[in-house]
């Protein structure tokens, strides 16, 4: 069981997801999540995930400090990457690899 309760709605229309918090500080919330990013702190073998997010409903709870519901919302969000790692259901839909060196049409042999 979550410490952090919520449920993932699914758009009919353009099949994107959004959270809604079900329960705790933050009830009734919704949200999406946007761009996901680890940024590598070298210097300190450390690595911070970063992301953007859109409220869709504030369930008018007239939010004024952030930080405590990003704090929140990024602990779900780790909790949906490891879910997907555990279930191998991550799937990465756009971005460039900067590091890729071939084509991903190309074969390694």
């Amino acid at each position: 069981m979550t410490d952090y309760p919520y449920s993932v709605l699914e758009n009919k229309h353009n099949g994107m997801h959004a959270i809604k918090l079900t329960a705790g500080p933050f009830e009734g919330i919704m949200y999406t999540y946007g761009k996901v990013s680890f940024d590598e702190d070298e210097a300190n073998d450390t690595v911070r995930l970063a992301f953007e997010y859109e409220i869709i409903d504030s369930a008018n709870k007239g939010l004024t400090d952030m930080k405590p519901f990003e704090t929140y919302i990024g602990k779900i969000l780790e909790e949906l990457i490891h879910q997907g790692i555990e279930e191998n259901n991550l799937s990465y839909t756009g971005g460039i690899d900067e590091n890729r060196t071939k084509d991903s049409n190309e074969s390694d042999s």
